[in-house]
């Protein structure tokens, strides 16, 4: 009896594999970067560090399903390599999805990084150059642009490309702690538009806010930003200009301006960023942010550059003696 139930299981199993289609291709990769500078920074106090500026380590896959189908997935660690602690959340994006001729879609914690980017983030990123990093003691990408990168629980998608142009856009539910059902919690939604072809690059990116009983005192309801780069030979300019609108109070403001203006220079392993830029204080019925930075990057090689910054943020003019420089060397290494 034995003998003919294992022999029955053989047949049974290998009808099934027979009636699957073959295993496909996979790859799977494992990268990262390490982002290291030493700083000094003077302000209300002197501060003297070596600073992470977003290392990470991450792994990611494909896979063909074949009929012009792929999957994809995606999981990335921060590390602060300056005390090799590990970053809260620890995953800066954790993700699946498909790509085919409909473009892109992934489910998870997504930021810039997943095939299908960010809405808002990734345009900036494709119009602006920062200063050395976006992050640490040069980080503009979302204290002066508000430019929502990473986000949790969400939903993304980018289209294929139409001679130049596409769309992406992202939904994800915040569920913010003041909201006990997180299921009933804030949700937001990301749309870009963006051009790309030679040496131009445009966008405009939308976003909006919602929370069932009205937003929170100073919550963000909706933005809006729009930007342009240009290459003439090695020297690129570029403009991005938004406004975001949030529900103020008697002392706050509801609608916050901003924009930035510069250009970078780039020749042979040599390359120079410089940014000019300024974003109304949303605290604050007067105060103004304006902020200056010039980077100076030097590629050893494909993987490993040299970089050297000067950023004099002054945080908001209502305010006496809070502008804060920071000065800064460093080495960024990527694997």
């Amino acid at each position: 009896m034995k003998t003919c139930m294992y022999a029955a299981a053989a047949v049974g199993g290998s009808l099934m594999a027979a009636a699957l289609p073959p295993a496909s291709a996979q790859s799977t990769q494992i990268y990262g970067q390490v982002r290291l500078t030493a700083n000094s920074i003077s302000g209300a106090g002197a501060v003297k560090e070596l600073r992470d500026n977003a290392s990470r380590l991450g792994f990611r896959g494909t896979e063909d399903l074949g009929g012009g189908l792929g999957a994809f997935f995606g999981l990335e660690m921060g590390i602060s390599a300056d005390d090799g602690s590990g970053t809260d959340p620890l995953y800066r994006n954790s993700y699946t999805g498909l790509r085919g001729s409909f473009g892109a879609i992934a489910l998870g914690r997504l930021d810039s990084s997943n095939p299908t980017g960010s809405p808002l983030y990734s345009q900036v990123t494709s119009i602006v150059s920062f200063a050395a990093n976006d992050a640490g003691a040069t980080a503009i990408g979302t204290t002066i642009l508000n430019g929502r990168n990473r986000t949790s629980n969400s939903i993304g998608y980018m289209s294929p490309n139409w001679g130049g142009f596409d769309v992406r856009a992202r939904y994800y539910v915040r569920g913010a702690p003041a909201t006990p059902n997180v299921e009933n919690g804030a949700k937001s939604l990301d749309l870009g538009f963006n051009y790309a072809n030679g040496p131009l690059r445009a966008g405009i990116g939308f976003a909006r806010d919602s929370r069932p009983g009205g937003l929170l005192a100073n919550e963000f309801s909706d933005k809006w930003q729009a930007g342009v780069r240009y290459a003439f030979g090695p020297v690129a300019p570029y403009v991005l200009v938004g406004k975001d609108s949030y529900k103020n109070t008697a002392t706050s403001r509801g609608e916050v301006g901003y924009w930035i203006v510069g250009a970078k220079y780039s020749q042979n392993a040599h390359s120079v960023v410089l940014n000019f830029m300024e974003r109304d204080v949303q605290t604050s019925r007067s105060g103004k942010r304006k902020r200056e930075q010039l980077a100076y990057a030097y590629a050893l090689s494909k993987r490993t550059e040299l970089q050297a910054f000067i950023d004099r943020d002054g945080v908001d003019s209502s305010r006496r003696n809070v502008a804060v420089r920071a000065i800064g060397v460093g080495m960024r290494h990527d694997f």
